[in-house]
């Protein structure tokens, strides 16, 4: 017998959510405090719809960025930017120790002995990555002489803005990636917060990701339960 709660959600045999909440209990503290040991099953369901909603439309914005700065980094030190002396100088060890890590995982999926195309490894790449490269410390290093010139034909942000903009979505995607509880955050305001960022990159990209974006849906249902549990 199927069991269907007023969010249209198939629950559960008592007993099978009874196995799960135990097992979520630890990791899912914040959500218990706030609905209940039982109640729990329904809200982790709604957050991981919406995670999964949230996680596609950051996609396009991290492919968007990732695809506009490799540009104009191509177009300035080679398209093997990534292994360029001038490059290597600019930037510290950490973002040293980013690039031979995302060299080595390329090239264990890329048959040995085969010229490892600059895109693989460019795929591998962190969002914390193209982050750093929007740092203060880079402005003149970077920003300035290059990476403004990725949202030509429009008139570039402010390095210290978009930085900003790029690191909230970052804590964003850090807490979607790792399975914590975001139904307690403004998601709308952060799907805004996305689309503002893709438009500033590509507005094509932006305008695909806000007509195909299931965020607001999932925000919907995932307020409706809460508002019906008093949350």
């Amino acid at each position: 017998i199927r069991v269907y709660n007023k969010c249209n959600v198939c629950l559960p045999p008592f007993h099978q959510v009874h196995d799960v909440t135990q097992v979520l209990f630890q990791r899912l503290g914040i959500m218990l405090e706030v609905t209940g040991r039982f109640a729990i099953e329904l809200l982790y369901v709604l957050n991981t719809k919406v995670s999964a909603a949230v996680m596609i439309d950051l996609h396009y914005i991290e492919v968007a960025l990732r695809n506009k700065f490799d540009r104009e980094l191509a177009a300035k030190f080679g398209h093997e930017w990534f292994k360029d002396a001038g490059f290597l100088a600019l930037v510290d060890g950490r973002s040293h120790a980013i690039l031979l890590k995302a060299q080595k995982d390329a090239a264990k999926h890329w048959p040995k002995g085969k010229a490892l195309p600059s895109g693989k490894v460019i795929a591998e790449l962190t969002f914390g990555f193209w982050l750093q490269l929007t740092d203060s410390k880079l402005e003149h290093k970077l920003w300035v002489p290059c990476l403004h010139k990725a949202f030509a034909p429009r008139k570039a942000p402010k390095r210290a803005i978009f930085n900003q903009q790029l690191e909230k979505l970052r804590q964003l995607r850090n807490r979607v990636a790792h399975h914590e509880p975001i139904f307690h955050l403004d998601l709308l305001d952060a799907h805004h917060r996305i689309f503002e960022v893709g438009q500033l990159l590509c507005p094509t990209t932006a305008r695909v990701m806000d007509q195909t974006s299931t965020v607001q849906r999932q925000v919907m249902g995932l307020n409706q339960y809460c508002k019906q549990r008093g949350l």
